[in-house]
């Protein structure tokens, strides 16, 4: 098996650690809360490693020792409390973490067994969520699976037997996300650092520097339903611009009507954008909406910028605010609405994508 006989860079070169193929299966995803970046799952693992065949044999009955060379998977009772097993850990557990442990053994070869950790956890998950793409955004659901023992004791690899996996139909959150099949399952390394102001423990943790634990960080992949943030985001951000070129209908020469107009539709943009930021955590860069939202409000900005110029002009030229609708001066207005109408999307288009 893999687990007997392969082998990894990452291992030291002094011993040889246990290898313990590691498996995980999503029985349940439940809500995903995007503001504070966590999530509900219920999980089974399961941890596979070898040991010899007489080392268990003094803790198992007659009859299990039958089943055992039958080819019978047996279960051992208390296995964990007087023989060696990878002290596993759940890295990204948020809280009070629910779980049943219970071990199993199967014979593999004439003077090998296989032991089986089967670990049944449910609870709360820590999970950074990348918005860059929000609202059409596709988040990866991760549970981390670690060791405490050191990599030069044990060392956690995927099951290159038994593949991790998920149920799809016991979706709590399927009318905000889409669930996807594929899991994903990686292994990585921790690095240990000691810490110590005592200089006799210096001494003894100077060989722990190098060392480093191992995890397995199985993850599945949900994509957002956007069809909520576009017609309730998109739609009303739009609606609210496009409404401001209705302000060209008024006369040019009425510039406090225009702008009490346009001041009032970006109030209301900024307002509408904080509060759909709400249902956000505090992120350092803008999501998708932001931009579209963003974009927006400077259009806004420079209409109402428009306006007080359109207005400045014809005063200073005939010293009075009023206007004909064939002069100079309203044709200029209308060349800027239509050149506004005509570069509005295109400035979307660029600025959605830096």
């Amino acid at each position: 098996m893999a687990l007997q006989t392969s082998s990894s860079n990452q291992e030291s070169t002094n011993k040889n650690p246990i290898r313990v193929g590691i498996r995980l299966m999503f029985q349940r995803i439940g809500e995903i809360d995007t503001l504070t970046e966590k999530y509900q799952a219920q999980a089974s693992i399961e941890a596979r490693w070898l040991v010899e065949l007489t080392d268990i044999l003094p803790i198992l009955s007659l009859t299990d020792q039958h089943n055992l060379n039958v080819g019978k998977s047996v279960t051992l009772v208390k296995y964990g409390d007087v023989n060696w097993h990878p002290q596993l850990f759940i890295e990204n557990a948020l809280g009070d973490l629910k779980e049943q442990i219970r071990y199993s053994g199967k014979k593999i070869s004439n003077d090998q067994v296989c032991i089986c950790e089967h670990r049944d956890i449910k609870g709360l998950f820590w999970e950074k969520l990348e918005l860059h793409h929000f609202p059409s955004d596709i988040q990866e659901l991760t549970i981390s699976i670690g060791s405490m023992l050191y990599d030069d004791k044990a060392v956690l690899i995927p099951d290159p037997y038994y593949h991790s996996g998920i149920n799809r139909e016991a979706f709590v959150d399927q009318q905000e996300w889409s669930l996807y099949e594929h899991v994903d399952a990686k292994q990585r390394f921790i690095q240990e650092y000691s810490h110590s102001d005592n200089d006799e423990e210096n001494i003894d943790m100077s060989s722990n520097e190098n060392r480093r634990r191992s995890l397995v960080s199985v993850s599945c992949h949900a994509a957002r339903r956007s069809g909520y943030f576009y017609w309730n985001g998109y739609c009303l951000v739009f609606l609210i611009t496009i409404s401001a070129f209705c302000i060209f209908s008024m006369p040019p020469n009425l510039p406090q009507n225009r702008l009490q107009t346009g001041a009032t539709l970006l109030l209301t943009s900024i307002t509408f954008r904080w509060t759909v930021n709400r249902s956000l955590p505090t992120i350092s860069y803008l999501t998708s909406l932001d931009r579209y939202a963003i974009i927006s409000i400077f259009i806004l900005i420079l209409l109402c910028t428009w306006h007080a110029i359109i207005g400045a002009i014809i005063f200073i030229e005939k010293r009075t605010s009023t206007t004909a609708p064939d002069d100079r001066n309203s044709w200029l207005d209308r060349c800027n609405l239509i050149l506004y109408q005509g570069n509005k999307l295109e400035w979307r288009d660029k600025f959605s994508k830096i």
